[in-house]
């Protein structure tokens, strides 16, 4: 009976570990997603910060008095509107990626069903005297 006993606290200690290493890899997969989206979170941010920006300037060059003013807005405008037509292309490239990406994890993931594998290796028998 104690055998059976022991073997059943190994057994339940065995599966702990099997859950905390399938919890672990969950983790790192989530976190892997997590941080390509706040990436693409900050792209957007930044792309309408620089919106924004090019808004005010459109309003200066339209209110400014002098032809060198209207001028200079309007190259500062074109400035913005170039960076942001790189961020676009980036965060499109970006989310192109991040997509191929998840898409391969998936096709992964569905292949493999992530388990954990027990083997015995050893047996170990004893007798008090």
């Amino acid at each position: 009976m104690h055998v059976d006993a022991d073997n059943r606290v190994l057994n339940e200690d065995a599966h702990a570990r099997q859950c905390a290493l399938l919890q672990t890899i969950n983790q790192r997969n989530f976190g892997y997603f997590e941080q390509e989206l706040l990436k693409k979170l900050g792209l957007e941010q930044e792309i309408k910060s620089i919106d924004v920006e090019i808004k005010d300037v459109r309003r200066l060059a339209a209110t400014s008095p002098t032809l060198e003013g209207k001028l200079s807005w309007q190259k500062k405008q074109r400035e913005l509107e170039a960076r942001r037509g790189k961020l676009r292309r980036d965060l499109f490239a970006r989310q192109d990626e991040v997509k191929a990406q998840h898409n391969d994890l998936i096709t992964q993931l569905e292949g493999q069903q992530q388990q954990v594998e027990e083997y015995t290796l050893f047996t170990i028998e004893w007798e008090l005297k």
